[in-house]
């Protein structure tokens, strides 16, 4: 058991992740996405064909560091790379699987998750810290799991129906003492969050992972920003740390 791939790739879509210097030394790949256009919030088929594209020609199939939540839609795309069982755990502050009013037939960061539970290798997806726990996913199908808070009882591990697992991080679960992003946030601790990560780690193969939840801002703007920054890119060397310890 383990992570299967140890390697580091930094998806630049927004120019966030140049800012977090100690976190870029990990990176053995940069993948640069913010010339595509129709990619922000949502994803059009032109702009979906061209980040495939672009993911396919990528060396490593470890740790994705995306970028802000807006282009949480990207782990969809990794995971229709999978061709084995698996599950999908999911810490995220919202469940990611809403039918978009405005915007029908386009995958977007709020209903990428409804869209990956039709692919045919996803068992189970557990949804850990949303605090949209009443919202009906008949959408999603059976294949949901919203899963309390892990600190209030119950075994993860147990409910996870098979060996295989990959994981995606939305730091908007986190509480905002923790990372800060462009959307609400969770109640969850940094200390929470990578307690979990480490059991996974250790008792499952762990395809992949990615991470997202910056906070995007202007180059004219990141001065007055700097210690949100700081505290995101202290949020996401632990949780690679973590992951590869």
């Amino acid at each position: 058991m383990g992570l299967l791939h140890r390697d580091v790739t930094l998806l630049n879509f927004d120019d966030v992740y140049p800012k977090q210097r100690q976190l870029a030394r990990f990176a053995g790949e940069w993948i640069q996405l913010k010339d595509i256009q129709e990619a922000n919030l949502f994803c059009t088929d032109r702009s979906r064909s061209e980040i495939i594209r672009r993911l396919s020609r990528r060396k490593g199939r470890g740790i994705t560091f995306i970028g802000n939540g807006n282009y949480h839609y990207v782990t969809y795309l990794l995971l229709r790379e999978i061709k084995d069982p698996f599950s999908l755990i999911l810490f995220d502050n919202h469940t990611d699987a809403k039918t978009p009013d405005s915007l029908p037939g386009l995958l977007t960061c709020s209903s990428w998750v409804k869209e990956a539970a039709k692919l045919p290798h996803l068992v189970k997806i557990i949804l850990i810290g949303t605090g949209e726990r009443n919202l009906r996913l008949r959408d999603a199908g059976e294949k949901v799991l919203l899963w309390p808070d892990p600190e209030q009882g119950g075994d993860l591990l147990s409910a996870i129906p098979t060996e295989r697992v990959y994981i995606s991080i939305d730091k908007d679960v986190l509480d905002r003492a923790y990372a800060a992003t462009n959307w609400d946030h969770g109640t969850m601790h940094l200390t929470e969050l990578l307690k979990v990560l480490q059991a996974l780690v250790r008792s499952k193969q762990v395809l992949g992972v990615d991470i997202c939840g910056e906070l995007p801002v202007s180059p004219a703007e990141a001065w007055i920003h700097s210690d949100r920054l700081r505290l995101n890119e202290r949020a996401n060397l632990s949780i690679l740390r973590s992951l590869l310890a």
